[in-house]
């Protein structure tokens, strides 16, 4: 079976505190272990500051789900909610890409 590998690029709206940004950034290091971790099915995850930030995305997010309905199960997870709300308040964009492919860790 074919993981889910699912990728978010975070761009700050200009003005963005470096406070509001470090809290984003804290949250979303445990949102997989606050939304049930590996007995949920979310294999993976890592969000980091981006390299290269003057391209205008700042926080890189990569996850790998076991399937679709871990994916969808974890989109509607009260926590997952939570940081999106905040997000809609202080991203201009954040654009998001899926694909299947294995996983082995």
């Amino acid at each position: 079976m074919e993981n889910i590998w699912h990728v978010v690029l975070i761009s700050f709206k200009p003005g963005t505190s470096e406070k509001t940004r470090q809290n984003i950034y804290s949250r979303l290091q445990t949102l997989a272990e606050d939304c049930g971790g590996k007995s949920a099915g979310i294999l993976f995850w890592k969000v980091e500051f981006n390299l290269f930030p003057q391209r205008n995305v700042h926080l890189v997010e990569i996850a790998v789900f076991e399937n679709n309905d871990v994916l969808q199960a974890f989109r509607l997870h009260p926590r997952h909610k939570e940081i999106t709300d905040i997000l809609s308040k202080v991203a201009d964009d954040w654009k998001v890409g899926d694909i299947y492919h294995p996983f082995s860790d």
